[in-house]
């Protein structure tokens, strides 16, 4: 009986190493770092053969810096007193190609308990390392140029980047562990649609728009923001991280440039507003009655190039009068009138 639970036991560790071996990589050491085999997985990892790792040193997968280390020599030495080691490590595959293996090294015990030997078992992960890499660059790069905040899913503030505290304001200690309304108008923080807002994140609903802020001392703020759920292996939210970027000198731009519009609306004089490179963005009905020019014919042209009311520009008897009024949200007027040229308000800031 006793020689059957023998036989059993020794069939049942076979058939878990035989496992191992077809879904492992496995190689083998003595002691001192002697290569004693390595399976077809191992093999196929670092790009050798079995005859040319037998009998060389584990120091033939790693970078030379590391293998004349203090710590390289610490690590086989605590292998040889048989401590068991653990890790993700960078390793040297044929011709210099670096691999990443997550990795045990595993002393195996004599009958006396003392080390005779030790046994890695790895799995190739460089592939998920190098995507690891990429995303976290990605992040990275994305830091350096946006404000970036997240949040609990009750809005509770977890962390924020110095480019989204520097736009609001406020210290992280100020802001860490408050709630998002603390950035809202008191009658937006009351209201249905922003509890609606919150609840759709906390289903895992993207959210993008331009936000209206407020910024530390009451300050209004404008923000071109995403608001993104993170989602745990199983599809659940778990959090919500939001990109930010400043718009708050655009939007005022934008503003200045609608009550020019309203301004020149009212004039009979022909007003051509331009970017700084005289591109245009915007006439007015006394330009389309002046030049016959729609303004869907001249937007994003140059005043007075082929195809841009050129003929009208020079057409007998009327004269081109480019008085340039830079307003404070620095765009370029131009007026073309028959005989006068009547500038626009300026616009305070």
């Amino acid at each position: 009986m006793t020689g059957l639970v023998v036989a059993l036991f020794s069939t049942d560790v076979a058939a878990k190493l035989a496992a191992l071996d077809r879904s492992q990589a496995v190689i083998e050491f003595a002691l001192d770092g002697t290569i004693l085999t390595a399976n077809a997985n191992f093999l196929a990892a670092v790009g050798y053969s079995l005859r040319e790792v037998k009998g060389q040193h584990h120091r033939m997968f790693v970078d030379p810096a590391e293998r004349e280390s203090e710590a390289y020599r610490g690590f086989w030495a605590s292998l040889g007193r048989g401590e068991f080691q653990a890790g993700e490590y960078r390793r040297v595959a044929k011709g210099g190609r670096e691999i990443w293996l997550q990795a045990t090294y595993n002393p195996i015990l004599g009958p006396t308990g003392r080390p005779r030997k030790i046994v890695k078992f790895a799995s190739d992960i460089t592939a998920q390392k190098l995507s690891n890499a990429d995303s976290t660059g990605k992040v990275a790069a994305i830091g350096r140029s946006q404000g970036i905040i997240e949040f609990a899913l009750d809005g509770t503030i977890l962390t924020a980047n110095a480019n989204f505290l520097a736009v609001v304001g406020y210290g992280l200690e100020e802001v860490q562990g408050q709630h998002h309304r603390m950035f809202v108008d008191p009658a937006e923080r009351e209201s249905e649609e922003y509890r609606a807002f919150w609840a759709a994140l906390r289903r895992g609903e993207f959210q993008a728009a331009e936000f209206r802020r407020i910024a530390k001392g009451g300050g209004e703020i404008w923000i071109q923001a995403t608001y993104n759920p993170i989602l745990d292996p199983a599809g659940r939210p778990i959090k919500v991280v939001k990109f930010a970027t400043d718009i708050t000198a655009e939007v005022a731009k934008r503003r200045q440039f609608q009550l020019l519009s309203l301004v020149a609306n009212e004039t009979d004089n022909s007003v051509i507003v331009t970017d700084p490179q005289q591109r245009i963005l915007y006439v007015n009905g006394g330009f389309e009655r002046l030049t016959g020019y729609a303004q869907a014919e001249v937007l994003g042209k140059k005043p007075g190039e082929e195809g841009c009311f050129g003929r009208a520009w020079r057409a007998p008897g009327r004269r081109r009068h480019p008085a340039r009024e830079t307003a404070s949200q620095g765009c370029d007027a131009w007026h073309c009138t028959e005989a006068s040229i009547r500038q626009p308000p300026r616009l305070s800031k």
